[in-house]
C-alpha cells in the first residue's frame, strides 16, 4: 500500500542551521573569519534554502522510484515563444507587488526610523537581486514543465494581472468586467501578498536578533573568566545558548517558508483567512500591535511583582523544562517546513507534533510562558493580565479551526487527531 509522501526538508534545514550557526560563530570568535555581518547570516539562510531544495528533490525522487511513479511534465504551450511571452508578462505581474514592498521597506518611516529594521532592508536588497536574476528562468522552466491547467487557476501572476485590470477598471472602465471587490481569488492573492510582506519584514529582523543573542552567549562561553564563574551563571548561559539557537532554527525556516512558494514544492496557498477576527488575533501577537496593546491595556510586565522562585537549583531545572517545551514549539515549525505560514492554508501537515495535537506550537508557547512567568502570581492584576494575554492563543486556534475546517483534508485530519493542545486532555 502506498503511503503519502512526507517532506522532511524542515528537519534538514534545522540540522543545517544548527551546524552553520555554531560553525560561523566559532570561527568568528577565534578570528578565523572576520566579525559576522548581516550578509553572513542571510547567506547562511540562502544556503540552507538550497540544501532544503536538494533534500526535497532527492527524497521525492526516491519516493517516486519506490512506488514506480513518473513525473508527468506538462508545458503551458507547445510553443517556446508563447512560453517566453507568458514568462515576461508574469514576471512583470509579480515584480510590481514585490517592488511596492521593496519601496515601502526602503522609504516608509516605520522601517527607517531606527536600526531595528536594517536587517529587513538588507534582506529585501538580496531578494531583489535574486528575483531579477533567477525569476525569469524559474518562471520559464515552471511554465515549461509545470504548466498544467490545474496550476493556472490560482497562479499568483495571473491573479495579479486580473487584479491590476479590475483595480484600474474601478476608475476608468464603464463596463465593470472585473469586479475587484467580489472576486475572492483576487482578494486571496492580495491577502497572501499582505501576509508575506508583514511576516517577512519581521522574520528577517527576528533572525538577526536571535542569531546575535546566540553569538553573544557563545562569546561568554569562550571568555577568559568563564571557568571562574558561578555554576548557576554557567547553567544560565547554556540555557540562553540553546534558547537562541532553537529560535534561529525557528525563524530561519519561517523566513524561507514566507519567502518562497512554488508549484514544484506544493506549498502554494490554498486559502486565506478572510475574517477580521482571524487577522486581529494573529497580528495581535506580533510587533507593532502586541507592543501597542500590551503597553496600554494588558501590561502585566509593568505591574509590581516579585519572583516566587528564588532557588538557583530550581531555576536550573526550570531551564531544562523550558528548553524541552521550546523544542516542541520549534519542532512544529520544522514539521511544517516549506509550508510554514500564518493566516493561510498551504497544505495540511499530520506528522511531527501534529500527529498528536492540532495546535502544538500554541500549546508549547503558552506552557513555556507559564513556566517562565511564575512571578505574575505575586500580583492578582498581573495574573489576570497574563492569563488574558495567553488566551489570545486560544482564540488563534479557534479562528484557525474555523478557517481550515473548510478544507476536506483538514476535516479528515480532525477526525484522526481529536485534541487541540494536550493529548488525551484538551
Amino acid at each position: 500500500m502506498k503511503t503519502p509522501y512526507i517532506s522532511h526538508a524542515g528537519y534538514a534545514a534545522a540540522i543545517a542551521l544548527v551546524l552553520f550557526s555554531v560553525s560561523l560563530v566559532y570561527l568568528s570568535i577565534h578570528k578565523i573569519i572576520p566579525p559576522l555581518q548581516t550578509a553572513h547570516i542571510m547567506g547562511m539562510v540562502g544556503l540552507v534554502f538550497v540544501l532544503m531544495l536538494s533534500w526535497e528533490y532527492v527524497s521525492k525522487s526516491a519516493y517516486n522510484k519506490k512506488y514506480k511513479l513518473t513525473n508527468l511534465y506538462t508545458a503551458l504551450s507547445d510553443s517556446n515563444i508563447m512560453i517566453v511571452k507568458s514568462t515576461f508578462f508574469r514576471f512583470l505581474a509579480l515584480f510590481i507587488p514585490f517592488y511596492i514592498a521593496y519601496f515601502i521597506v526602503h522609504n516608509h518611516f516605520y522601517f527607517i526610523k531606527s536600526d531595528i529594521f536594517a536587517p529587513t532592508i538588507e534582506f529585501f536588497d538580496y531578494l531583489l537581486i535574486i528575483f531579477l536574476v533567477l525569476g525569469p528562468p524559474y518562471l520559464f522552466l515552471t511554465l515549461k514543465y509545470r504548466g498544467a491547467k490545474h496550476y493556472e487557476f490560482n497562479d499568483y501572476a495571473i491573479l495579479s494581472i486580473i487584479g491590476f485590470k479590475s483595480f484600474v477598471c474601478l476608475f476608468l472602465c464603464k463596463n465593470k468586467t472585473y469586479n475587484f471587490y467580489k472576486n475572492r481569488r483576487i482578494k486571496k492573492v492580495f491577502l497572501v501578498y499582505l501576509v508575506n510582506f508583514f511576516f517577512i519584514t519581521l522574520m528577517a529582523r527576528f533572525l538577526l536578533v536571535e542569531f546575535h543573542g546566540f553569538e553573544a552567549n557563545m562569546n561568554i562561553l569562550f571568555s577568559e573568566d568563564y571557568n571562574t564563574q558561578h555554576w548557576y551563571n554557567k547553567a544560565r548561559n547554556w540555557y540562553f545558548i540553546c534558547f537562541h539557537l532553537l529560535f534561529v532554527v525557528d525563524v530561519g525556516i519561517a523566513t524561507i517558508g514566507y519567502a518562497f512558494a512554488s508549484r514544484w514544492l506544493g506549498n502554494r496557498t490554498k486559502s486565506v483567512d478572510f475574517t477580521a477576527m482571524g487577522w486581529f488575533v494573529a497580528l495581535f501577537c506580533y510587533p507593532p500591535f502586541n507592543e501597542l496593546i500590551s503597553g496600554n491595556f494588558i501590561y502585566y510586565h509593568s505591574l509590581p511583582t516579585h519572583e516566587i522562585i528564588t532557588s538557583q537549583l530550581v531555576w536550573s531545572v526550570i531551564f531544562v523544562l523550558l528548553l524541552i517545551v521550546y523544542t516542541i514549539y520549534v519542532w512544529a515549525t520544522i514539521a511544517l517546513g516549506f509550508k510554514f505560514s500564518n493566516l493561510t492554508n498551504r497544505g495540511i501537515i499530520s506528522h511531527g507534533p501534529y500527529k498528536y495535537v492540532r495546535h502544538p506550537a500554541y500549546a508549547a508557547k503558552n506552557i513555556a510562558w507559564f513556566i517562565d512567568s511564575t512571578y505574575v502570581l505575586s500580583n492578582i492584576w498581573a495574573s489576570l493580565a497574563f492569563f488574558t494575554w495567553n488566551s489570545i492563543y486560544i482564540l488563534r486556534a479557534l479562528t484557525e479551526e474555523k478557517h481550515l475546517k473548510k478544507d476536506k483534508d483538514y476535516q479528515s485530519y480532525r477526525e484522526k487527531v481529536r485534541y487541540y493542545f494536550i493529548p488525551k486532555i484538551i
